[in-house]
């Protein structure tokens, strides 16, 4: 494969960046919904239709966040180094965020 260089990577890690920030805000949104419905007094009745648009659309959302991770994977991976083998500054530090719960 061929390297990237400087420009694309820069593109590709903002852009990658920028749509992971959006799916993983959008995916609290989600949890605090289904969290939400959950948590409501058991003599209310919750559409079960909704409850279930919410954990389709959760999930969804965990693919596209898990799809970002690995397009910025191989930016990682295929992003040119300097002339000392160093990667650079804008994939030094590529994000990650643990999407799953910890219970």
């Amino acid at each position: 494969m061929e390297k990237m260089r400087v420009r694309h990577t820069d593109d590709a890690v903002s852009g990658v960046s920028a749509l992971r920030e959006i799916l993983v805000n959008e995916l609290a949104n989600i949890e605090s919904l289904i969290a939400l419905s959950t948590d409501i007094d058991p003599d209310i009745a919750i559409d079960p239709l909704i409850l279930e648009a919410y954990f389709r659309l959760r999930t969804s959302l965990i693919s596209g966040v898990v799809s970002a991770d690995e397009v910025l994977g191989w930016v990682h991976a295929l992003a040119e180094k300097d002339p000392e083998g160093n990667e650079l500054d804008c994939v030094r530090r590529l994000p990650h965020v643990n999407i799953l719960p910890t219970n």
